[in-house]
């Protein structure tokens, strides 16, 4: 019995992940994404991020890291988050990315959000969906 989505296709499958880190200042100036498969390569990342050292430990037998980057923004108000990763024929990550009204007034310091996340292994190809969210300003 397989569950049927509303286009006839079969149901996407949640995947849980946790966050690792999320911050607004990172050395990656454009809107990019990074599939971190070996401890190695997680120290490499950690150092683009304006977090305290050492990296986490996560078992990459069982585990990979996915990093992703808004790019730099001139103000404060912009973040970036993973709403949502979908197993289907792909991993889809879904993508929210913020950024402050018209009404905001922010601080002009250049920000470059970031969050990084850890999820289980598949064989499966991944793939990504941004989201822009307009958030108003209290």
């Amino acid at each position: 019995f397989v569950m049927n989505s509303p286009q006839g296709g079969p149901a996407a499958a949640t995947v849980p992940f946790t966050a690792l880190a999320t911050g607004e200042r990172s050395e990656v100036p454009s809107r990019v994404n990074y599939l971190i498969k070996t401890q190695k390569e997680l120290a490499a990342l950690w150092e683009l991020l304006k977090e305290p050292p050492p990296p986490p430990t996560v078992n990459f037998d069982t585990h990979v890291v996915a990093a992703v980057f808004a790019g730099e923004a001139p103000t404060t108000g912009y973040a970036i988050t993973v709403a949502e990763v979908e197993d289907m024929d792909t991993r889809v990550v879904k993508v929210e990315i913020t950024k402050p009204d018209e009404s905001c007034i922010l601080a002009e310091s250049t920000t470059a959000p970031y969050q990084v996340i850890q999820l289980p292994k598949t064989s499966l190809p991944f793939t990504h969906d941004d989201t822009w969210v307009t958030k108003p300003c209290e």
